[in-house]
């Protein structure tokens, strides 16, 4: 795990359980995938959040195909429960649905290539698939610290 200092480490375990466990399961592997820790961890969720460009900003960790295709295999079970939790809360029908409306998917694969990436064995052929579903940990990740930062300091008006 990152360094962090007393305050830092108090601070990430705060934003851990302001989460929901979706996003708590991916918060350690986002961490480790920028290399990041400490107060340069939260400025590149901040700077995430932030973006117009979302993760596709390009960001530590998440900017090469080998990386987030890596990250993706990982944490793939961890990513599938968050887009579950979107199907839920977004009253999508499934998966499938969630994930064929991503900007970077929607026109651009077929319901078939999307339900393989999500399902199926590894492809190549699927990179950006996996490179999208990776980003969108991140940026999960990232907007649950904006909304964590958020009420902490309206909390404390």
């Amino acid at each position: 795990m990152a360094k962090y200092n007393k305050t830092e480490a108090a601070r990430l375990n705060q934003f851990k359980n302001y989460c929901g466990e979706e996003v708590r399961a991916l918060i350690v592997p986002v961490m480790n995938q920028t290399g990041l820790d400490g107060e340069d961890f939260f400025n590149e969720l901040r700077n995430v959040a932030n973006s117009p460009c979302g993760a596709a900003g390009g960001y530590a960790g998440f900017f090469w195909y080998t990386d987030t295709v890596k990250f993706y295999r990982k944490n793939r079970a961890k990513i599938l429960k968050l887009v579950n939790y979107f199907v839920d809360a977004c009253g999508e029908p499934n998966a499938l649905a969630v994930v064929m409306g991503f900007n970077s998917i929607k026109g651009n694969y077929s319901e078939d290539e999307v339900a393989r990436a999500l399902y199926g064995r590894f492809n190549e052929d699927l990179t950006q698939i996996y490179n999208t579903l990776a980003w969108f940990a991140l940026e999960e990740v990232a907007y649950q610290f904006g909304e964590f930062e958020y009420e902490q300091e309206h909390n404390n008006e």
